[in-house]
């Protein structure tokens, strides 16, 4: 079953693109972005649009974390070639991408599922207040933080 806005996140464990255990920080907000593949460029393009924000994500108290379930050596390349400051969650078993519902079917050609563009705006709490289906990797970052500043600034 997919989670979505209103829906509460359960813990989940997950390591990161440089091998150290993922901890969210308590009693801040999370931007969880799942992007299906490193080595295209519009996910590096939604990667580097995250980091480019990152000043105003963090003035709102707003960790942003990638998904993808490429192997860590392709992730670590794409941290390094998008200069990210971000932790990339390694999810080559799916298991996060599973708990969210975003498991894609295999593109052509290829027999690896992956995960879909979604993104979700979680609460300190755990609860996620927004989720975005099918997003475009260039204007993701921009239509979050636009709702999370809606959220958090009024």
């Amino acid at each position: 079953m997919a989670l979505s806005t209103g829906d509460f996140v359960p813990e989940f464990t997950a390591v990161q693109e440089d091998g150290s255990p993922y901890l969210p920080a308590a009693r801040r907000w999370r931007v969880l972005f799942f992007f299906p593949k490193t080595a295209t460029t519009h996910c590096q393009l939604q990667a580097r649009r995250y980091e480019a924000l990152q000043p105003e994500f963090r003035a709102l108290g707003i960790d942003v974390v990638g998904v993808n379930g490429d192997p860590r050596r392709e992730q670590v390349r794409f941290r390094d070639l998008c200069r990210l400051t971000f932790p990339v969650l390694n999810d080559v078993r799916h298991e996060v991408t599973n708990l969210f519902g975003v498991l894609d079917e295999p593109w052509p050609g290829e027999t690896l599922r992956r995960p879909r563009r979604e993104t979700f705006l979680i609460s300190p709490d755990g609860v996620i207040k927004q989720h975005w289906q099918a997003v475009h990797p260039g204007q993701d970052a921009e239509l979050v933080l636009a709702a999370a500043q809606a959220l958090l600034v009024s």
